[in-house]
């Protein structure tokens, strides 16, 4: 019997996504995936059973099988972060590149002896790397005067970043100037392009780059201010061939920039990016930390002499989905400098001075990572003596000394999880330290 094709005059209209959601919606379905999961595969059900839970949960046995060098070069390693489905591990490293690697690394050996590897910043060190929310996005900070938004997303390695920041207000005319700059190289091309506008390229190192305010912002520290970019991200091929460029796609645009009075330039700041919040804590080079209200437009505080040295990184506590930190702990917050102190704040009563000081460590030479467990029950730091100092935040005494680098240790961060610790340092190495050893994923 012949079959006559439906004219569709009485099917539903397709429903046409005009896009992605905002920033407050994208931030939902993160915290949704991160709640419901699963997200670590096949063995998701152990580990997300294994929460935080404020327990006998120190994170001190060593995961041999999980350790391994990140760079095939062997490149010191600066900084580290988790993504926030804990899927992912982000190194950044002293040779300007940011390597990837798939957790759990015992599970996936190539990303332990080769894993993938951003390069858009010229040979010099990463000074922070970030992921979105969604852990679609990653920013990366460099001392080449620039910051990288890396889509890493989608399982093949982005040969290039989709904004490459090298200009104060916005992307340069690069195609105007003959030059598209992509790729090892790009920044100083992008540097002789702009500025006649007073669009003039970034000086010195850019020390931070964040994201803020749900992901809706980018904050960047360079000189003496702490620049606010807003951001466009096109999704999907583009509509027309002359679009296909990522200068022409994508954009960023100065939204304001808040020169802090005193020092001659921002060293780290520290602000949320998981919660609405207009806070943002700077440290300068003349060892003060500043307070800004971004809402308001108003320096809410500031000390002098935090640290006997200047700060060198700073880190709020934003807590996790898996754990029972109350919302309160948002208000704390860890300095480190290179007088060898890791210092507690709590903004509400910052001026009284630390709530807590740590000083088991040593740290005069290399800027170091430090990082407040989910739990809020430990705080962790590297160290110059090639190991790792694991702080109860309780009573500010030494849980642990967790060895294994041959070189000094510059950055740790904990599973958003569960217990564990990953330690990165100058030997090229990333260790995994978790409270059950390699039975962990």
């Amino acid at each position: 019997r012949a079959k006559i094709s439906s004219s569709g005059y009485g099917a539903s209209p397709a429903v046409t996504r005009l896009h992605a959601g905002g920033p407050a919606t994208q931030a939902a379905r993160a915290r949704a995936r991160a709640a419901n999961g699963p997200v670590l595969g096949r063995h998701a059900g152990a580990a997300l059973a294994r929460r935080y839970n404020g327990g006998d949960d120190a994170p001190v046995i060593p995961q041999p099988e999980s350790s391994g060098a990140v760079a095939p070069l062997g490149a010191a390693q600066l900084r580290s972060a988790f993504a926030p489905d804990a899927s992912r591990l982000a190194v950044g490293g002293a040779d300007g590149s940011v390597s990837l690697l798939r957790l759990p690394t015992r599970r996936h050996p190539t990303h332990r002896t080769s894993p993938p590897t951003l390069c858009a910043h010229e040979r010099v060190a990463i000074r922070s790397v970030e992921w979105s929310l969604s852990g679609r996005l990653l920013l990366s900070a460099s001392a080449d005067g620039s910051a990288c938004l890396w889509d890493v997303d989608g399982s093949r390695t982005p040969a290039a970043p989709l904004l490459h920041m090298t200009h104060t207000h916005r992307p340069p005319p690069m195609l105007q100037a003959g030059s598209l700059g992509l790729g090892t190289g790009g920044t100083t091309a992008a540097a002789s392009a702009g500025g006649a506008d007073g669009n003039a390229p970034f000086k010195g190192d850019v020390w931070q780059a964040s994201f803020f305010y749900l992901d809706r912002f980018i904050l960047l520290a360079n000189g003496p201010a702490l620049r606010l970019y807003s951001y466009t991200v096109e999704h999907g091929p583009p509509a027309h061939d002359a679009r296909r460029a990522a200068e022409l796609r994508h954009r960023y645009a100065l939204r304001h920039a808040w020169a802090v009075p005193g020092p001659q330039h921002l060293t780290c700041f520290t602000c949320a990016a998981s919660y609405l919040s207009p806070i943002a804590i700077a440290a300068g080079s003349d060892r003060s930390l500043s307070v800004l209200d971004w809402g308001a437009g108003k320096q809410l505080l500031r000390i002098d002499d935090a640290h006997d040295t200047k700060v060198v990184s700073l880190s709020l506590f934003e807590g996790s989905a898996h754990s029972d930190a109350p919302a309160a702990a948002r208000h704390l917050f860890l300095s480190s400098a290179l007088d060898g102190k890791l210092q507690l704040w709590d903004l509400r009563d910052a001026a009284a001075g630390p709530v807590r000081s740590f000083a088991a460590h040593t740290n005069r030479v290399h800027p170091m990572q430090p990082a407040l467990s989910p739990c809020l029950r430990y705080a962790a730091c590297g160290s110059e003596d090639r190991q790792a100092y694991l702080y109860d935040v309780g009573s500010a005494q030494l849980v642990e000394k967790l060895g294994g680098h041959s070189d000094a240790v510059t950055a740790v961060a904990f599973n958003p999880y569960h217990p564990q610790l990953a330690t990165t340092g100058l030997d090229g190495t990333v260790r995994f330290y978790s409270d059950r050893g390699d039975r962990d994923g």
